[in-house]
């Protein structure tokens, strides 16, 4: 599933909560024209503002995954699943491991 399928997704579980882009632009921290732009599959939300918007709009990833693919692996479901059972500092923590990580793993690849 790509970012414009995501996004007409995000638009329909939004409208079906009955929120406004703007709405649910004020309640996760963002300016509406990024709503706009989520929905149209311009750009993808970052990971924090897409855990905010399944939050408001109460939807699971499952929930996303109307297509024959799967969009995330059960890996990243269980990674979901934990980061929003996670207090704000073990998710920082756990940004800031992921992000060595990734440092550590790019200069492997080279």
């Amino acid at each position: 599933m790509d970012k414009k399928e995501i996004g007409k997704q995000l638009k329909y579980f939004r409208q079906k909560a009955g929120l406004t882009q703007a709405e649910l632009a004020e309640k996760i921290n963002i300016h509406e024209k990024q709503i706009s732009k989520i929905e149209t599959g311009v750009h993808f939300p970052t990971f924090d503002n897409f855990i905010k918007i399944l939050e408001v709009l109460n939807i699971k990833l499952k929930d996303l995954d109307t297509s024959e693919k799967k969009v995330y692996s059960n890996s990243k479901d269980k990674l979901f699943r934990l980061i929003n059972q996670s207090s704000d500092k073990d998710i920082e923590f756990y940004t800031s491991v992921i992000e060595n990580l990734n440092k550590n793993l790019k200069k492997y690849k080279k």
